[in-house]
């Protein structure tokens, strides 16, 4: 019987190729491992911003009328829960994507549902226990207008108090970013001396705050940013800070062999550098052609199936949390550095997740303000 996967992907402004990057590294990692004879039909739709019940009547359109044996989709955490009851109801596997920038929580957590993350918020509190102990112990909050409006500073505060570390200043960026000079935010760092600073912007925002820092005299002042404000791709003749940093769960410049295979088989398939959204793909498709090799189908309770089960992927050794999150073994202290006109994050440190369920128990009772859709989807 032929294997059906449906596949919900969203819309973005920041990386408008996000289906397509998804789907090349879903597909290139699927079909490395799959027998050629045995390829499944995809059935692919687009979902928006993934933030209304259309999400939810495609999923059980998918499930009823196209028979799909598995579901991968995007979708908001404020329809997340109703997600988990259809997963439940119908007793068939989901796979929900996400960068990770909201802690799941426990009505997430179900035996027919996998959360694939890249772990935004796990490395938010890990970026703050990092500063308090190595920068310093006062702390600067700078952040954007949209990307506040996730759980990211917070993630940051958590790790970043829990080590006596303290916020002596606090900026958010206007809605209209572009007219802005961000000279106020200079003026708030040099009357209250921060150690450290923790940015949260991204795309071409981010791209503006890089230079208004490297050009403000304060640029020695160690700066650690979530990860997408260092992204290589989104760089474009920036000028960089002195010490600028960022702690993920990947590094597509890391001398690793896993990512060394996943960056030259996608650039010889495709002719072109992965992103996270590929990299999101490579890693979906490794989970299930994992099954297919193990089991010859998809598991119905695949949140259970994968609870004791270690595997390998693009980012290295996998693990999955007591929510079916899936967490590497390792994240990444990196330095975004320019050479030759092109950007890197070098990996300076490596890091044990063990920590990473801390953050559930810490968030658990924060309930989910600011926006809706999944995070840089717009």
């Amino acid at each position: 019987m032929e294997l059906k996967i449906g596949i919900l992907l969203p819309k973005s402004d920041m990386f408008p190729r996000l289906a397509i990057d998804f789907l090349n590294g879903f597909k290139l990692s699927f079909n490395q491992s799959v027998d050629q004879n045995c390829v499944p039909k995809f059935i692919i739709e687009s979902v928006g911003n993934a933030t209304d019940s259309s999400l939810l009547q495609r999923v059980e359109r998918m499930l009823l009328q196209e028979e799909t044996d598995v579901i991968v989709c995007f979708c908001s955490y404020f329809m997340l829960d109703s997600l988990v009851t259809v997963a439940n109801s119908y007793r068939k596997p989901i796979v929900h994507v996400t960068l990770g920038a909201r802690v799941l929580k426990p009505t997430h957590c179900s035996p027919y549902v996998l959360h694939v993350s890249l772990n935004l918020c796990q490395t938010s509190y890990l970026s703050g226990k990092y500063a308090a102990q190595h920068f310093g112990k006062k702390a600067a909050l700078l952040s954007s207008f949209y990307d506040g409006g996730y759980q990211l500073s917070e993630s940051f505060f958590q790790g970043f108090t829990d080590h006596q570390g303290e916020i002596v200043y606090n900026y958010v960026s206007p809605m209209d970013y572009k007219s802005e000079t961000f000279d106020g935010m200079i003026e708030g760092l040099q009357q209250n001396k921060p150690d450290v600073l923790f940015s949260v912007f991204s795309y071409k925002e981010g791209n503006k705050v890089l230079a208004k820092l490297a050009q403000s005299g304060l640029d020695s002042i160690p700066n650690v940013a979530i990860p997408l404000m260092t992204d290589e791709s989104n760089e474009t003749e920036v000028q960089l800070p002195e010490n600028f940093y960022s702690i993920a769960s990947w590094a597509f410049g890391e001398d690793a062999e896993s990512m060394d295979d996943f960056n030259q088989n996608y650039q010889s398939k495709y002719a072109e550098t992965p992103n996270i959204f590929s990299l999101l793909g490579d890693e979906v498709g490794a989970i299930l052609s994992y099954c297919l090799q193990k089991e010859g189908s998809i598991p119905n309770q695949l949140g259970t199936y994968f609870s004791n089960k270690t595997l390998f992927t693009s980012r290295g050794e996998l693990r999955f949390s007591q929510y079916n999150e899936s967490i590497p073994h390792f994240f990444k202290l990196r330095k975004l550095e320019q050479t030759e006109g092109n950007y890197q994050n070098a990996v300076i440190e490596v890091l044990d997740s063990s920590f990473s369920e801390i953050i559930y128990k810490k968030m658990e009772d924060l309930p989910y303000t600011g926006w809706k859709n999944p995070y840089i989807c717009t």
